[in-house]
């Protein structure tokens, strides 16, 4: 990035877990100007404002916070100011010291533009923050260099081309990540959610049925009381807040997702962290960036978004930090996805697992375990089965969709259309018609040559009546 006393804009690419944060703290320390930090989410401003006090002799003065729960701008001739890309980019109405501040920020040409998960600044919403501050540099962090919408490579003119670029693997065989053993689950659908799944008018509430799926349900609570007996901190992911709420409320676990305040994700994640009676977390998709719990090394993912390579990738980025006390070659963190058998869930899990198999992971596939064969555990009983599915198939449409935040708007898959056709149309000639053109044997062809026109007119008519005057 550095170079003949130069900085060059771009982008470096490490594993959740490799030093991002270090890494982007490293660079402002070497530039030495004013930074502005861009985020994704509130509770990462607040993880990057540690990182700069920690990594750094920046004073609190001069490193401050722009998000809604706290507006502040140093005063110093120069800082460090953390905020979130939806506070730069959003175009509604404002408070009058939000404007001050916003106005500020344009105004001020910035030694260092940081931007955390780089990949969501391809975004029509995200792509303008761009273009409405002015930077002498540019530097894009992430972990997965990668989107569903093909949008990736906008980053090549927006900030800059690629760096460097970490191997998994090599990280993880010096001990600098943790050694993660990934794992599919497969379980069955019970009859009864299977004849629902297969009716056609349930057809908006697929996603919800075999997410709960009574024997994934059993599945989590094995596995959740598996790793709680074997000391270890477990985050449940779900991108269906209805499953998330059943999940966590049936278990009686603390779940977070979109509406959660502030104040409480952090308290949650705080006695996640540090509590000892505190050992698993039930977490929506706000929870998939820039949310740093370094203590968490089982992840069980019980419901995603469609086939989204970078979710997955993302996900298993939450244990991807190095573990303390464990042998070099032994696994010592873990990666469950739970996945209803023959649904379309298995098609989207095999797409969502190609960045990783791409980076080398390999996934082990579990189709027996103990709660499921022996019938124990919750929702076992015929009863409890048909009163879960009441419920399901109550859900209203919007319950029973996934949580959808603003960066999903520019990464979500288009939906096929069906219009009408003809076979013209698949040929690429709509709109088109062909048009004969007289050849030397035309006049022959059509009864003998015509005897106004001259003998050679006959013989070598002309196709195009720009040579025409040659005859005349």
């Amino acid at each position: 990035m550095f170079g003949n006393g130069r900085s060059r804009s771009g982008i470096i690419v490490l594993p959740c877990g490799a030093g991002k944060s270090l890494t982007g703290v490293a660079a402002a320390t070497r530039i030495k100007k004013s930074v502005l930090c861009l985020c994704t989410s509130s509770v990462s401003v607040d993880q990057w404002r540690q990182q700069f006090r920690m990594w750094s002799t920046i004073s609190e003065k001069q490193c401050v916070r722009f998000i809604a729960e706290s507006k502040e701008m140093f005063s110093t001739p120069s800082g460090v100011l953390v905020t979130t890309y939806n506070m730069i980019a959003f175009n509604g109405h404002r408070s009058d010291l939000a404007n001050e501040i916003l106005e500020e920020i344009k105004s001020r040409e910035w030694g260092l533009l940081l931007m955390d998960e780089v990949h969501v600044v391809p975004a029509h919403m995200f792509r303008k923050v761009i273009s409405l501050t002015k930077s002498h540099c540019k530097l894009g962090l992430t972990a997965t260099l990668v989107r569903e919408d093909e949008r990736i490579s906008d980053l090549n003119f927006l900030i800059g081309p690629k760096l460097y670029e970490a191997n998994w693997l090599d990280l993880q065989r010096d001990g600098h990540i943790a050694n993660v053993q990934c794992a599919e689950v497969w379980c069955p659908m019970t009859k009864e959610f299977y004849t629902e799944y297969l009716n056609p008018d349930n057809k908006e509430k697929r996603q919800l049925l075999y997410t709960m799926n009574p024997n994934k349900f059993k599945a989590c609570e094995f596995l959740l009381r598996y790793h709680e007996q074997r000391g270890d901190k477990i985050i449940v992911f779900s991108d269906n807040i209805f499953a998330l709420k059943d999940y966590a409320i049936k278990l009686k676990r603390f779940y977070i997702y979109g509406p959660t305040a502030l104040h409480e994700r952090t308290r949650v994640l705080y006695a996640f962290k540090h509590s000892a009676e505190v050992r698993s977390i039930f977490i929506s998709k706000v929870g998939d960036n820039s949310i740093d719990i370094p203590e968490a090394n089982v992840i069980i993912q019980i419901s995603s978004h469609a086939g989204s390579r970078r979710q997955e990738a993302q996900r298993l980025g939450r244990i991807l930090r190095a573990k303390q006390g464990t042998k070099k070659d032994e696994f010592n963190a873990f990666f469950y996805s739970l996945v209803s058998t023959d649904t379309t869930e298995m098609v989207y899990s095999t797409k969502r697992q190609q960045f990783l198999i791409d980076q080398g992971y390999a996934f082990k596939v579990i189709n027996q375990l103990p709660t499921i064969e022996d019938g124990s555990g919750m929702y076992s009983t015929k009863e409890e089965q048909l009163e879960l599915l009441t419920r399901v198939l109550a859900a209203g449409d919007e319950e029973a969709g996934v949580e959808v935040l603003k960066e999903d708007a520019e990464v979500a898959m288009p939906k096929a259309r069906r219009v009408t056709g003809s076979m013209r149309g698949l040929t690429g000639a709509e709109g088109m018609v062909y048009m004969e053109f007289a050849g030397a044997q035309g006049p022959k062809a059509r009864g003998g040559a015509n005897p106004k026109q001259p003998a050679h007119s006959q013989q070598y008519r002309p196709r195009s009546n720009l040579f025409r005057s040659r005859f005349r």
